[in-house]
């Protein structure tokens, strides 16, 4: 018996090493930090241009016209500023009225004051007799003074009006911008440059943003912060005609740089026949068609383009049209954009316990960008010459149809006449009686 006791005991102790660890006991769930957004948002857009600058974009008529009669001079910089606040408050007593407390450096006196339009209620127009867009756009990318296997990329206007879209037009357009606060994105929008005498008189060329702001409003919580990011320098654009037919840019680095961005639009008129035939040539090492590449880009995603080399490098200050744009387009326009910093605030600063909550104020962001640009193949010594006989014509057409009778048609030998003609043509025109005599 005392044998059997002693030969159960390993069988208990066995027994026992075979029951389950107990579970541990359960972790509390994290606490999730509950975020209300910001009552108002403010952005800054604050660019250098040199030149026409358009930033890649394809000009308008009225674009090319406003250029035409500029009075800039040759190699002349200027600034231009953005103002748009988005709030969220009901407004105080009506109507809705922002200022902006700049600091003394701007040299644009004490205050920009940001307006809100009254909103047009919708009327319905008559449909206007248009003919349907013809012709055709040739698309060139890449830099250098060969055009690349493939190329160019033809897209027949006409087809597209038809909904016949080209298989991968946009496939290259992987690009996030975001927005600034409008009419259609806050209940109540508050913008700069408006009709107010700043405005009139716009930025002056020493104007800097440095130092202490503030934004009151009667729509919005107080809003204070201090830049410590400035205008961008003046991008200087020099162009060279190569023995080959390409034109050979070079451009000034700018330290506050976070990427580039090229390219040319021209045309060769509008025959009735065939239609517009437009050139478009870009700087990106992938298709690409009318871009969001010249817009404001942030420096993260603008170091994301680079490593796609969608955007040309912050250091590159080099870049060819190749030969086979210029013999499609003799003539034509060339932008160039250096993309910048950034400076974001959000008030108040998240707090560290997560039990409370986040009510955050306001956010803030100013963003720069520098942009150079003007007709292809010339300089700005070149570009502004004969200006004043150009103004000169321009000022007899003026007063001749301001006597009753239509003036005489004229051809141009500038680019723009030719490229708005073409553009016309492919975006489709009203028709409409002819406003010259030929």
């Amino acid at each position: 018996m005392a044998a059997g006791a002693l030969l159960a005991v390993p069988g208990t102790v066995q027994g026992q090493a075979r029951r389950p660890a107990p579970k541990p006991a359960a972790k509390p769930a994290a606490i999730v930090q509950k975020v209300i957004p910001p009552k108002a948002t403010y952005w800054l857009s604050a660019q250098t241009m040199t030149g026409f600058g358009m930033g890649g974009n394809m000009p308008s008529a009225g674009d090319m016209m406003r250029m035409a009669m500029s009075g800039q001079q040759p190699g002349a910089m200027s600034k231009s500023l953005v103002l748009d606040l988005g709030g969220k408050l009901p407004v105080s007593a009506p109507p809705p009225l922002g200022r902006h407390l700049v600091p003394a450096g701007m040299n644009m006196g004490d205050l920009l004051f940001l307006k809100t339009p009254q909103r047009q209620a919708a009327t319905p127009s008559e449909p206007e007799d248009f003919e349907p867009p013809k012709g055709r756009v040739l698309l060139f990318w890449g830099c250098g003074e060969e055009a690349r296997p493939g190329q160019p990329v033809v897209i027949d206007f006409a087809k597209v009006a038809a909904g016949q879209i080209p298989p991968g037009l946009f496939a290259g357009e992987r690009v996030r911008i975001a927005r600034p606060p409008s009419a259609s994105s806050w209940p109540t929008h508050g913008h700069w440059p408006n009709d107010d005498r700043a405005s009139r008189n716009g930025v002056p060329a020493n104007a800097s943003l440095v130092g202490d702001h503030a934004v009151t409003g009667n729509y919005i919580p107080d809003i204070q912060f201090s830049l410590t990011k400035d205008f961008m320098g003046a991008l200087n654009l020099d162009q060279k005609k190569a023995p080959s037919g390409a034109i050979a840019m070079s451009w000034n680095q700018l330290p506050d740089a976070t990427g580039h961005f090229a390219s040319f639009i021209g045309g060769e008129g509008e025959d009735p026949a065939k239609g517009a035939t437009v050139v478009f040539w870009s700087s990106s090492e992938s298709q690409t068609f009318i871009s969001a590449l010249g817009d404001y880009i942030a420096p993260a995603e603008a170091a994301r383009l680079v490593g796609t080399k969608q955007l040309m490098p912050p250091a590159q200050t080099s870049c060819a049209i190749p030969k086979q744009v210029l013999a499609a387009a003799p003539q034509g326009l060339v932008s160039l954009v250096a993309h910048g910093p950034e400076e974001n605030f959000l008030y108040p600063p998240r707090p560290a316990d997560p039990k409370i909550t986040w009510d955050q104020q306001y956010a803030v962001k100013a963003r720069f960008v520098s942009r150079a640009g003007g007709p292809a193949g010339m300089n700005m010594a070149e570009m502004m010459g004969g200006g004043d006989e150009r103004r000169g014509r321009n000022s007899r057409r003026n007063s001749n149809g301001g006597s009753g009778t239509r003036p005489k048609c004229e051809a141009s030998s500038g680019g723009g006449g030719m490229l708005g003609g073409a553009i016309g043509g492919l975006l489709g025109r009203r028709k409409k009686a002819e406003d010259c005599e030929p």
